[in-house]
């Protein structure tokens, strides 16, 4: 199981295709589970985190300030549970390529964009934005619910998709540092494998098995932070 399990993750890395999902219930996916994840956060650990401190003393960067000033509740339930869910619908939700789950996202960044252009500081234009944002995803959702056909050019261009998206999604934590410089690019190569690793398990398994491992590795990490102050 494990081999077989980590060969399929290095041939998916090397050549990215969409996959219908077995999901967790299938027979021997929580064992693949338990060995993505274990092999996702060892690597992370015994590998990525150490180069990383490596990096940061060199460049005598300072250290990602996301935890300052949040309480335990914001921590525990912002970090470990509300972030993943939101990251991984966001990030990897659309990754099975079906024409609902593209409407859907095509939707969601969408109202997105209009409620950073006309709704920021606007509470009721803002909330139009949301609301009209989940009304037509979820009417959209509702219509093609049957439709899983897979467009081509999806799977043409899935590999520069994953990528891409898993450079925006690792990007993204460049917002943890007060100051953005190119030294600092590296210190998200941590998000950048984990990401790699969540797309693999979303596709392979499903956004639920994703989920779970992103939560787990946010837990783990934040756990092992906060112990070292």
């Amino acid at each position: 199981m494990i081999r077989t399990t980590l060969a399929e993750l290095f041939a998916f890395l090397r050549h990215p295709q969409p996959m219908e999902a077995s999901g967790l219930n299938a027979d021997g996916a929580v064992s693949r589970w338990l060995v993505l994840t274990a092999f996702q956060i060892g690597v992370l650990g015994l590998a990525v985190m150490p180069l990383i401190a490596l990096w940061q003393k060199a460049f005598a960067l300072s250290p990602p300030n996301a935890f300052e000033g949040l309480g335990p509740l914001a921590l525990w339930g912002g970090a470990v549970l509300l972030a993943p869910v939101l990251e991984e619908l966001f990030f990897r939700g659309w990754m099975s390529g079906t024409r609902r789950a593209l409407a859907l996202m095509a939707v969601v960044v969408a109202g997105l964009v209009l409620f950073v252009a006309l709704g920021r500081g606007k509470p009721l234009v803002g909330g139009g934005i949301l609301l009209a944002t989940v009304i037509v995803a979820s009417l959209a959702w509702w219509r093609m619910r049957r439709d899983k056909a897979v467009p081509q050019w999806f799977a043409r261009h899935f590999g520069l998709l994953l990528y891409g998206t898993t450079a925006l999604f690792a990007a993204m934590h460049l917002a943890n540092y007060a100051v953005i410089t190119l030294a600092a690019v590296p210190m998200v190569l941590p998000q950048f494998w984990s990401g790699l690793m969540f797309a693999h398990m979303r596709v392979r398994l499903g956004l639920l098995a994703s989920t779970l491992n992103h939560i787990a590795s946010n837990a783990i990490v934040l756990a092992v932070a906060l112990a070292a102050g």
